[in-house]
Formats: C-alpha cells, sequence, structure tokens
C-alpha cells in the first residue's frame, strides 16, 4: 500500500523562490472537493507532470487564516448570491516561515481571481488605521465596521505545473473557530487550480476522466456554513449535497 510520503518522494521538488513566475495574484481558479481516499491515486498519476514545492525538507505547510466580514456577514451573502466583484478580507500566516499578509481576495466580473496583500507583524483581531485604509483603496467601499469572524486552520501541498503557468493546491485537514465554537472538516481535500488563463491542465483531465464535478464553495463559505445553521444557503444546496456525499458533516 503506497502511502503519501512514499507518493510525494515520486515528485521533483520546487523552492519557494523558483515559483516566483507562479504567484498568480491575477488569475482563473477552478475548484474540486475530492474525499482523501483519492488523493494518493491522484498524486501518483500526476507526478510526472508537476514539481512539489519543498521548504526546509518539508513539504506539507500548516496554514492559519482569520477571515474578516461584517457584523451580518454581507461579505458572505455576496458569494451565496452569486455576486461578482465580491471580495473577502484576511489575514493569512504561513506557519512554518511566520510570514502573514493582509489579503483581498476579488472575484471579477470576468471571473478572474485578483489578490491584493501586504506583509504584515502577525495577524490581529483588530482593523488599524492603514489597514482601513487598504481596504478603502481597494474594494468599492459599500461595508464597514469590519469584524474578526471566522479561523482557519489546515494544511496544504502545493504543485507547480512543469510546462505551463499553473499551481494546484490541496487544502486538507481543515479546522474552524468561530466565537469559541469549534468544528472540524474531515475527509475531504479542497483541491484549487490556479492559471494565469485556461490552459491543458492534465490535473483537470484527470478530473474530467473521473468525472468528477467542480465544486466552487470556498473554505470560508465552508465554514461559515457548518457553524452557523441558521444561516441562508439555499444556492449552495446542491454544492453542500456534493460535500456530504464525501462524508461533509454539518452538523
Amino acid at each position: 500500500m503506497i502511502d503519501l510520503t512514499t507518493v510525494l518522494s515520486n515528485f521533483t521538488p520546487i523552492s519557494l523562490e523558483a515559483m516566483d513566475h507562479v504567484k498568480l495574484l491575477n488569475r482563473v481558479d477552478t475548484k474540486y472537493v475530492i474525499h482523501e481516499n483519492q488523493l494518493i491515486e491522484i498524486l501518483a498519476t500526476i507526478s510526472k507532470y508537476y514539481n512539489l514545492l519543498v521548504i526546509n525538507n518539508i513539504s506539507i505547510h500548516p496554514y492559519e487564516t482569520l477571515y474578516y466580514d461584517t457584523p451580518d456577514l454581507n461579505l458572505y451573502q455576496m458569494h451565496h448570491n452569486g455576486i461578482l466583484n465580491r471580495y473577502k478580507l484576511r489575514f493569512r500566516k504561513y506557519v512554518n516561515s511566520g510570514i502573514s499578509y493582509f489579503e483581498i481576495k476579488t472575484k471579477t466580473n470576468t471571473n478572474r481571481t485578483i489578490k491584493k496583500r501586504i506583509q504584515v507583524e502577525t495577524i490581529t483581531d483588530t482593523l488599524n488605521e492603514p489597514l482601513n485604509q487598504y481596504i478603502s483603496d481597494h474594494t468599492p467601499g459599500e461595508y464597514h465596521n469590519y469584524i474578526p469572524t471566522l479561523n482557519v486552520f489546515f494544511d496544504r501541498l502545493t504543485l507547480v505545473n512543469t510546462k505551463a503557468k499553473e499551481r494546484l493546491t490541496f487544502d486538507m485537514n481543515l479546522r474552524y473557530i468561530s466565537h469559541g465554537i469549534e468544528k472540524q472538516i474531515e475527509k475531504i481535500v479542497i483541491v484549487e487550480v490556479k492559471q494565469e488563463k485556461h490552459c491543458t491542465s492534465p490535473f483537470v483531465q484527470l478530473m474530467k476522466a473521473h468525472r468528477q464535478p467542480k465544486n466552487y464553495l470556498s473554505k470560508y463559505c465552508i465554514g461559515v456554513t457548518c457553524l452557523n445553521h441558521g444561516l441562508k444557503r439555499n444556492r449552495f444546496k446542491q454544492k453542500i449535497k456534493a460535500l456530504i456525499k464525501l462524508g461533509y458533516d454539518l452538523r
């Protein structure tokens, strides 16, 4: 039985510095959600097409994220209602390096993802004046009074296409905390395909061959729905059904 460590050893490693050409802060995103039992077979199948990010001999990297939203969760509602030119606000910490950023992630009306970020000292539960100004400069300014809404923790594998400007991220071991309530999301892996523009992707071709549907429910929306049971989610119904089949638990 091949384990994860063995299958990862089949990849050619790539350093963080060598990934500069695929930062992809302006990109096209495609998302899938797979069962953890599929991960090893998928990685083994695509290993010759991708390099694996390795930092200090470590290939699985922990992330911490703190999302901000309004008290009425207006940013979540924008996503739920399918509004384009929507955005998310978050702090993100790369745990192994200790580097943190404040990020504004926008989905445009052309379905591109644009990420703007500035480095910060650490994740904080308040937004200082420079950060509020940064938000004002890079968002429509419709909402104010942002508050910490959701902590998200996960482990990530990152692959880089050897021939195209494409990056794959595999996020697993998701854990959410909000207002003292904690939820672990077991059994599922969220895969994001990030490309400068749509190009031939060995991973996407594999998903098509396996008839694996796309699922654009974000980690933020998954966390908000599983910790706020009375929240409106009817437009996510089909996506949540697909997750339940993989073991996703809303209780």
